[in-house]
């Protein structure tokens, strides 16, 4: 059977990660297409080298509704045999479930994030493709519920599947300084990191600002790498000049693959105002790296509302006073080691057999 793992378009982002990775461990007899509506973006060219299906269907040039994009975009599923379509974000679901309608297939819905006001015309079009839509997928109980609350679901066509990473390409490293020689980093030093785009809801400025604090303090500074790009980038360098950090805050990036990367850091930090469920997060579980992360729904989801390493994102001295413990106390990173040794991991193997059976129940 094959399924259309539907995108706009693929850049470097959580979702896309997720199914890329998650594609690997489907159930024999599945076939997952991932189509791209506009372009393939740097995932969508990466997967694509490597020897992925990935199909490029330009019937959305623009974000506007067109009607005639669906029309094509369902004699697209007809013409290739899809059964199922997979959305992950807003206008993909829009486009996709739609279609899926006018094509007399089934359409899922992924969604990250919680819903306690929809309103406008976004809101309107979510209300109805959601319940369109043949099942919905949800990262937590929690959001799960909110759903059915906002949308009038049913509950049986409503599950939960968490973000899983690859535990093939995420593991600890046996040595960090060998890592970090080869990548060109010195071997010497604490290293933290962030993987992250340059957007304000990441809230890289609390980063800088934290920063700021440290350094006008008697402790040595860290190294800070942010890996990513975007549109913050400008704003995020004066923000370094002004309070004169450009040796110890660096914008390192898009760093592809970004494994080694996480695995050559001393501790990892995620300072988000909102995140569905991170990536990121997972990835630094894995790596065995100790994290530093924002008390939002998203990360307190994976790590616990108790993790030693939380802090208000809003808190700028609280973030300092966390990277001067991590900088000077040697005991606060077994603290937190400890702590995440005892976190459940999703399996991404088993979360990936759990989507093949949603797949074949609604083909």
């Amino acid at each position: 059977m094959k399924v259309a793992l539907l995108f706009v378009s693929m850049p470097v982002g959580g979702a896309e990660d997720f199914l890329l990775s998650a594609s690997k461990y489907l159930p024999d007899g599945i076939e997952p297409r991932f189509v791209c509506l506009r372009s393939l973006g740097v995932l969508g060219e990466e997967a694509q080298s490597a020897g992925l299906q990935i199909d490029l269907v330009p019937v959305f040039p623009t974000k506007r509704m067109n009607p005639l994009g669906m029309l094509r975009l369902a004699r697209w599923f007809r013409k290739n045999g899809i059964q199922v379509v997979h959305a992950q974000s807003y206008h993909d679901q829009l486009f996709g479930v739609i279609a899926a309608k006018l094509a007399g297939i089934k359409s899922i819905v992924h969604q990250q994030k919680t819903f306690l006001e929809l309103k406008g015309r976004k809101g309107f079009f979510m209300r109805h493709i959601y319940r369109w839509a043949d099942h919905v997928i949800a990262l937590s109980e929690e959001t799960r519920r909110d759903l059915i609350k906002a949308f009038q679901l049913d509950p049986h066509e409503v599950s939960v599947i968490p973000n899983a990473i690859d535990p093939v390409l995420f593991q600890p490293t046996k040595d960090r300084k060998e890592v970090r020689s080869r990548l060109g980093l010195s071997p010497d030093g604490i290293l933290i990191g962030s993987v992250a785009s340059l957007h304000p809801t990441k809230n890289h400025q609390a980063t800088i600002g934290a920063m700021a604090i440290l350094s006008r303090k008697s402790v040595p500074l860290p190294t800070f790498m942010l890996f990513g790009e975007g549109a913050d980038r400008g704003a995020l360098e004066i923000g370094i000049r002004e309070n004169n950090l450009e040796e110890h805050l660096v914008l390192a990036g898009r760093k592809r693959p970004v494994a080694p990367w996480i695995q050559s850091l001393d501790f990892f930090a995620l300072a988000s105002h909102w995140e569905g469920q991170p990536l990121a997060l997972l990835q630094a579980l894995e790596c065995g790296v100790p994290i530093l992360a924002s008390r939002i729904e998203g990360n307190t989801i994976l790590l616990g509302e108790d993790h030693p390493g939380l802090f208000d994102p809003t808190d700028h001295d609280g973030y300092a006073r966390l990277l001067e413990k991590a900088v000077t106390e040697a005991q606060f990173r077994d603290e937190l080691l400890n702590f995440q040794e005892k976190l459940p991991r999703p399996s991404l193997p088993l979360l990936s057999r759990q989507l093949g059976e949603l797949y074949i129940r609604l083909a």
